[in-house]
């Protein structure tokens, strides 16, 4: 993506992805369903590691007039992972407080 040869539209797909952070972001996780939740979780790690992948890649390759895009994509999977990380505490907080009221 960071370093293709073709021409792309940066902030466009950058925009994508967060638009799509936004939209996971916006639902209920805390609640669902565990298979459901599974589900989503292992879809969200994947996708995470991916652009881990790509940052890594363009780091690796560096293109000078791409490093802003490069930093956008950090800072996208760095929020990413914080968000995930307190997602998976609050649902633990949840099945913790679901065994004591069972």
């Amino acid at each position: 993506m960071v370093n293709s040869p073709y021409e792309s539209d940066f902030d466009n797909d950058i925009g994508q992805l967060e638009q799509y952070f936004t939209d996971i972001t916006s639902r209920p996780w805390e609640v669902s369903e565990r298979g459901y939740f599974n589900l989503f979780s292992s879809h969200f790690t994947f996708h995470t590691k991916i652009v881990e992948e790509i940052i890594h890649e363009a780091r690796r390759v560096l293109m000078p007039e791409r490093r802003i895009h490069v930093k956008r994509l950090v800072a996208y999977h760095k929020h990413a992972g914080e968000w995930f990380a307190e997602l998976q505490r609050k649902r633990k907080q949840f099945s913790q407080k679901d065994m004591v009221t069972a």
